[in-house]
């Protein structure tokens, strides 16, 4: 009998249609790194090796640094769809924060380089997986009050900043907690978000509107511990 050999099938991490071969020059999607691809995807997306095996942190690192995106729901959502980053604990914190971040300096109204994201990423080791549950205070609240932080210089010293920033995470946390269940962390990031760019348009007058959605969510069927109809994000994919 004749063997048929079947070619294998890749699909692309940013919007899992079916990579074609290629032998054309393609821009990483993470990186933005230049160079010939051996597979896209119809839509042009493209993942260079090094963003491929990257852990996540450096991932999230690399693809902040260098994107031009002022959404910061979409800069979340590319950085989620990447295997690296699972569908709970802590690394959704660090999305979060880096996230935010990166769609206020792209805004042009936020003075922020290496330097902030390096103090987002020290700030935010703290916030460990489950402390939603074992300190009663999720790690995406406390990344909205530490970007908060960075752009407005508080510190435990400063007065109307330092009230603001608990402010702001105090409604995320609230936020979270009105949906209620076992903890989803992608839910939890989306809705930082969502009050966190809310914040920012009313007290400080920096608008980073968000133009792409999280619903319905493209992780649920990851997470054994869906709130389903519960959850503001949920929807059939």
């Amino acid at each position: 009998m004749d063997t048929i050999e079947i070619e294998d099938q890749y699909f692309c991490i940013v919007c899992s249609q079916h990579l074609t071969v290629s032998s054309e020059e393609a821009k990483c999607s993470f990186c933005g790194k230049k160079e010939k691809a051996d597979y896209v995807c119809p839509a042009g997306h493209y993942v260079c090796e090094a963003c491929r095996l990257a852990p996540a942190a450096n991932l999230i690192k690399k693809t902040c640094e260098v994107s031009n995106e002022t959404d910061p729901m979409g800069v979340a959502l590319l950085l989620m769809k990447h295997p690296a980053i699972p569908v709970n604990g802590s690394i959704n914190h660090l999305v979060t924060a880096f996230s935010l971040l990166t769609a206020l300096r792209n805004s042009g109204k936020v003075n922020v380089g290496k330097p902030e994201l390096k103090r987002i990423e020290q700030r935010m080791k703290n916030a460990s997986q489950g402390i939603c549950g074992s300190w009663g205070v999720c790690g995406c609240a406390i990344a909205g009050g530490v970007v908060w932080s960075i752009i407005t210089g508080a510190t435990y010293l400063s007065d109307k900043e330092r009230s603001m920033g608990l402010r702001l995470a105090s409604t995320i946390l609230d936020a979270i907690a009105q949906v209620g269940g076992p903890r989803c962390c992608k839910m939890a990031a989306f809705l930082a978000i969502q009050v966190s760019v809310e914040y920012f348009e009313q007290e400080l007058s920096i608008s980073i509107p968000i133009s792409t959605t999280p619903k319905p969510c493209i992780f649920n069927k990851l997470n054994s511990d869906c709130l389903k109809d519960r959850c503001p994000f949920y929807g059939e994919v």
